[in-house]
């Protein structure tokens, strides 16, 4: 049996994991980090447990929503999507080490986009650092 094409990747943030969390989570920086994906995307949420996470393109329209499944403040989160029975799974988390915090992303399966879907990550991790370092 074939392993499911994860996205597993983090990077290590000159920041506290609180200040990560309000990057991820506020509405202020959800389109800047949206662009990572899309010129037009951004995400929208409560960002609470069982909350639904609103995947858009500017100006409002939905392309998926997923549902906040975990969630541990300025630690992790986990959005769960289900594509007409196709699992999909997004977690987000924020380790604090001795001098820096470590993002890591865990997405996926993906199919036929793997190798893009990598390189999205990456650019979107990129940008939190950035964010987060200000």
């Amino acid at each position: 049996m074939e392993e499911p094409n994860i996205v597993s990747i983090g990077v290590d943030i000159n920041a506290s994991p609180s200040k990560i969390w309000e990057v991820i989570t506020s509405k202020d920086y959800a389109k800047e980090l949206g662009r990572e994906f899309d010129k037009n995307a951004f995400v929208e949420s409560e960002w609470k447990l069982g909350s639904d996470v609103h995947f858009k393109y500017e100006p409002d329209r939905l392309v998926n929503t997923g549902t906040i499944g975990k969630l541990i403040q300025s630690e992790l989160i986990q959005v769960d999507y289900d594509f007409s029975g196709f699992k999909y799974v997004e977690k987000y988390a924020i380790d604090q080490g001795s001098s820096t915090a470590k993002l890591s992303i865990y997405a996926g399966p993906y199919t036929a986009d793997f190798e893009a879907q990598k390189v999205v990550w990456r650019n979107w991790l990129s940008k939190v650092k950035e964010l987060s370092e200000q």
